[in-house]
């Protein structure tokens, strides 16, 4: 049960972000946020004994390892030779081997935590932090001091992206909030 309640917290502060990153005009963002909440809400059925969402929850998680990080660094893009970028970006993530995605994920938590991209520089870096945190330190498998891995690493993830959220994430400083045009 434990286990429901954690994948619905990160399910719950994902959407937040994702609703913040709406507000602020970051599309990709919202993206982003909306495919870790939406894994979350399959990993809370798989975890509620709703074994038919197992593979579609595997799948999604896949997904969403690979691609997440990248729309959220990413945020917001008026261009269309940009948006042909990230979509060839995106297809990259899918298609390298597991170390090549773990890689361009390192490069998007930098992008992520780079000073000048977030309102508040501090809890972007935190986020970042709390996000390598969950994967390298945490991960998924077996318990800690009594705690399931699992739970703790939502939590962790969920923590991230509450930061996220309060940090406002801009895509190229104070200048991406003002109106641009759709296509070059």
């Amino acid at each position: 049960m434990t286990s429901v309640i954690c994948e619905l917290l990160l399910c719950m502060a994902s959407i937040w972000a994702g609703a913040v990153s709406l507000k602020d005009r970051q599309g990709w963002r919202t993206a982003g946020f909306l495919l870790i909440a939406t894994t979350a809400l399959l990993g809370a059925l798989v975890y509620a004994r709703l074994e038919q969402f197992q593979p579609v929850h595997q799948f999604m998680s896949g997904v969403s390892a690979r691609l997440a990080l990248l729309l959220i660094a990413v945020g917001g893009l008026y261009r269309m030779s940009h948006r042909l970028l990230l979509v060839a970006a995106a297809a990259v993530m899918l298609w390298v081997p597991e170390q090549w995605a773990l890689a361009g994920n390192v490069i998007a938590l930098i992008a992520i935590a780079w000073p000048g991209r977030s309102r508040r520089w501090p809890l972007a870096l935190m986020g970042a932090l709390l996000f390598m945190f969950a994967g390298l330190v945490v991960g998924v498998r077996g318990d800690w001091h009594g705690i399931a891995r699992q739970d703790i690493y939502h939590l962790t993830l969920m923590l991230a992206a509450l930061s996220w959220g309060m940090a406002r994430l801009v895509s190229q400083g104070p200048q991406s909030r003002l109106p641009a045009p759709l296509a070059d």
